[in-house]
């Protein structure tokens, strides 16, 4: 995924349904030397013990072939008031957008992304689907260290399950799989009949199960 400079219909979907009462801004991306790729919350927690300033909660947006996602966020505020990414993305341009938004901050527990869809394939929504329900599982993990989170056997084989899924899912749409082609298992049924039969009733079975697990 790459981080949009261009506000796109998508982009603004997005925007609207995120909601923070703050502007969004298109930022430079200086990745502190120390930093890791994915860890924003403790690289800026770093750099501001480092070298001052605030850390600033809000909302990082990508734009991929069939989603456009706001990933929770943190980015170094200097001195000044402004606004720097200090993290690494590997191969991609020194911009990044971000919507500030001071309401949901970071505690230890897993803040949900937020996604909209792009494009006219109906398997995008499952798409989606299948990504929010990861989110809902990692909500029932704990942070062991800077990269690595833990769940108890029964939600990490739910996730592990969910991830295949939304992998299969992924490469299945690139390949040009529609609702009516025959399944990415290759049962010969059509997807709608096979893998995607039935995903929502499973998915809420799991959903209460889990929840069940870990209370």
């Amino acid at each position: 995924m790459i981080s949009p400079i261009e506000i796109t219909a998508s982009v603004q979907q997005l925007i609207d349904r995120i909601g923070s009462a703050y502007l969004h801004e298109i930022i430079s991306v200086q990745p502190d030397p120390a930093a890791k790729a994915g860890n924003s919350y403790v690289n800026v927690q770093h750099k501001v013990a480092k070298d001052g300033g605030n850390l600033v909660y809000g909302w990082a947006v990508w734009l991929g072939d069939f989603i456009c996602e706001g990933e929770h966020y943190a980015v170094w505020e200097d001195e000044e008031g402004n606004l720097t990414d200090v993290t690494p993305h590997p191969g991609m341009p020194g911009q990044l957008l971000f919507i500030p938004d001071d309401r949901y901050v970071y505690e230890g527990k897993y803040i949900s992304n937020v996604r909209v869809s792009i494009g006219n394939n109906p398997l995008i929504g499952h798409f989606i689907l299948l990504s929010e329900m990861k989110d809902f599982l990692k909500q029932f993990s704990t942070r062991v260290d800077d990269d690595n989170i833990h769940f108890n056997t029964y939600t990490g084989n739910v996730y592990n399950h969910y991830n295949t899924l939304c992998d299969n899912l992924e490469l299945y749409m690139r390949e040009g799989g529609k609702s009516g082609t025959p399944c990415y298992c290759k049962s010969s049924k059509p997807y709608s009949q096979c893998h995607g039969k039935n995903l929502l009733s499973a998915m809420e079975i799991d959903r209460t199960n889990v929840t069940k697990v870990n209370s």
